[in-house]
């Protein structure tokens, strides 16, 4: 549709970012009631789900400001690619090296956005187990965490991403081959139905991030001196 020089499609674009825009805030102020809910492992009342959600709004608010700070790099390294590859599609030698540089590191910045996620989530699970205030401590707490089990925290994100990526291929395929241009409606359906996946499998990894600390907590030697809790205490 951009191709054609009598659709315009920048009118669209205002809607479009607030409509993210407004999404982003309401799942950063429902993530907080939702860990709670996985780390409690029952059913909360409305009032304590969205009581949780207010207490962790704004501290997950000054994660999301860290994030943005933790993904510059990422984004110069994915700019840098980018100019590399293009630059050695034109000069090099070989007629697709640019292409497999650009292959190549783009693999690399997929693989850091991913490992820069974990990081804030298993961040965001720390702040809501330990009733965190403090960000940058959470921060430091929540990267040394996952350096220290980054294999066994990656491949638990890296499964559940796998499966959303499957139904999306699977679902593109569906609508190449089977969904007639005509049928709006169909198309419709089938774009939410990926969409409910995509939140699905987010909602899965949430889920596992806060299993794994929970376990790792509760696998770590007690302080010298500790007492022990008390029957069901939480």
């Amino acid at each position: 549709l951009a191709l054609h020089p009598d659709v315009s499609l920048g009118k669209e674009v205002s809607g479009s970012v607030f409509s993210a825009l407004l999404f982003l805030g309401v799942m950063l102020f429902l993530t907080g009631g939702i860990l709670a809910v996985y780390r409690r492992d029952l059913r909360l009342t409305t009032g304590e789900f969205f009581q949780a959600c207010g207490a962790f709004f704004w501290r997950f608010v000054r994660l999301l400001l860290f994030l943005l700070l933790a993904l510059i790099p990422v984004g110069i390294l994915a700019w840098l690619v980018d100019r590399w590859s293009d630059r050695l599609a034109t000069d090099a030698p070989q007629e697709m090296l640019g292409f497999w540089v650009q292959v190549a590191g783009w693999i690399v910045v997929l693989f850091l956005l991913m490992a820069v996620r974990l990081w804030f989530d298993l961040a965001q699970v720390r702040a809501v187990a330990e009733d965190e205030r403090a960000m940058r401590r959470t921060l430091l707490s929540a990267f040394k965490l996952t350096v220290g089990n980054f294999g066994q925290l990656f491949w638990i994100y890296l499964r559940i991403s796998l499966v959303a990526w499957a139904g999306l291929v699977l679902a593109v395929r569906v609508w190449v081959k089977f969904v007639p241009p005509e049928r709006v409606g169909l198309s419709f359906l089938l774009g939410q139905a990926v969409l409910l996946l995509w939140l699905g499998t987010r909602l899965w990894q949430r889920a596992s991030e806060t299993l794994w600390y929970r376990r790792y907590v509760s696998a770590r030697p007690a302080p010298a001196g500790a007492q022990p809790a008390l029957p069901g205490a939480d």
